[in-house]
């Protein structure tokens, strides 16, 4: 089976990680044949998905694409401007791949429709990953309005949800019976690359990772950070990770940072690309994020044995069950995650105890293997149909 993976990015974040992993997976276990079709974008990175097939001999195609979903709605002019780039972006893409032959189109994402138009014109099923929210995450809208949001999701056989979270969000414009939830895999660490909880460090080290933006949510951190210091719990410190999308949000950060005196106990590290490394030193990973469509970080601190902390906002009570795999709080109520905190970091056996279910449900729930095997059973369902 030749498949062709359209996605809407360069960036190594979540939903190419996974499409990366799920394409090396379907190809070592099932024979599928990957080609990849990605847009061209300027990125100031040298890790890219470009680089990232050319290491794993992944066929793939650099194309300038458009996205039909963007931050805000297109006026009259500006959505005739847009479907007119779309429409000769499009032809432009068909054209360079009227000599390659597929079984399937897989979307890997639900803000580009050039997957549903490559289907139409090779007489192909097409199977659409919803990744993202799209207006809860990220402030994504249709620009052609959701009339054609309907439209163009009504040209694909089946979706694949990441979580309910997301199929029911998705529900507005998809019907239900054409979503099947299949849970993001992920690939295990190394051997030795569990967390050590080492009691002899004398502070506690508690962790998030992730796009430094507000939906990100770490000003809530750093809130509950001040309600323990009020406390007199200052035995913490606190790791922020991850690459500045919003500059003004970092400065807010770091603002209150200095208000609070808080110097002592958060350190902001930028981008890093030895996070896992980094996770053995940790105790504790927090997902804050107002809408998280998954939760990918959740589970890859799981998986190395920290104890997570999590909003009940989006997936997280999907894959956390409170008090037993981690805790969940209130969004919104830094005292609650300033409480959860504090049970942790006091009560030692509790959050090692935590750690060690999270990582055992992680392990049999969230694995890279039963990720490629669900997904290839969407395919051989859509391909019987389609027969």
């Amino acid at each position: 089976m030749r498949v062709l993976f359209v996605t809407h990015t360069l960036d190594m974040s979540g939903a190419n990680r996974s499409m990366l992993q799920l394409i090396k997976e379907l190809r070592a276990n099932y024979g599928v044949e990957p080609y990849v079709v990605m847009p061209r974008i300027k990125m100031d990175t040298d890790c890219t998905l470009i680089t990232e097939c050319q290491a794993n001999n992944i066929p793939h195609l650099v194309h300038k694409m458009t996205h039909f979903k963007r931050h805000e709605a297109c006026g009259m002019v500006e959505r005739l401007y847009f479907i007119v780039v779309h429409l000769l972006s499009t032809l432009h893409l068909l054209w360079k791949l009227r000599k390659e032959s597929f079984d399937l189109v897989h979307s890997n994402a639900s803000v580009t429709d050039v997957g549903a138009y490559i289907s139409r014109w090779k007489h192909i099923p097409h199977v659409w990953h919803l990744r993202e929210f799209g207006k809860e995450d990220f402030g994504l809208v249709s620009c052609l309005g959701e009339r054609y949001e309907r439209w163009v999701y009504g040209k694909c056989e089946q979706f694949i949800a990441i979580s309910n979270v997301i199929k029911n969000a998705f529900c507005r414009v998809v019907e239900r019976q054409r979503m099947t939830v299949v849970y993001n895999g992920i690939l295990p660490p190394k051997d030795g690359m569990d967390a050590t909880h080492d009691e002899n460090r004398g502070v506690v080290n508690i962790t998030m990772v992730g796009r430094v933006e507000a939906n990100k949510n770490q000003m809530e951190a750093l809130e509950a950070l001040r309600i323990l210091k009020e406390r007199g719990v200052t035995n913490v410190r606190l790791h922020v990770i991850g690459r500045v999308k919003e500059e003004a949000y970092q400065q807010r950060l770091e603002a209150f940072v200095k208000k609070h005196a808080l110097q002592e106990m958060v350190c902001f590290m930028g981008v890093r690309q030895d996070v896992p490394l980094l996770n053995k030193d940790m105790d504790i990973g927090l997902m804050l994020s107002t809408s998280e469509a998954f939760g990918r970080v959740t589970i890859e601190f799981q998986l190395q044995n920290v104890a997570v902390i999590a909003t009940n906002a989006g997936a997280n009570a999907e894959l956390i069950e409170d008090g037993q795999t981690g805790l969940l709080y209130t969004l919104g109520h830094p005292e609650e995650l300033a409480q959860c905190l504090q049970r942790l970091i006091e009560n030692r056996s509790d959050m090692l105890r935590m750690a060690a279910e999270g990582k055992r449900h992680a392990q049999e729930y969230f694995s890279s293997e039963r990720n490629s095997r669900e997904v290839y059973a969407v395919y051989q369902t859509v391909m019987q149909k389609k027969r």
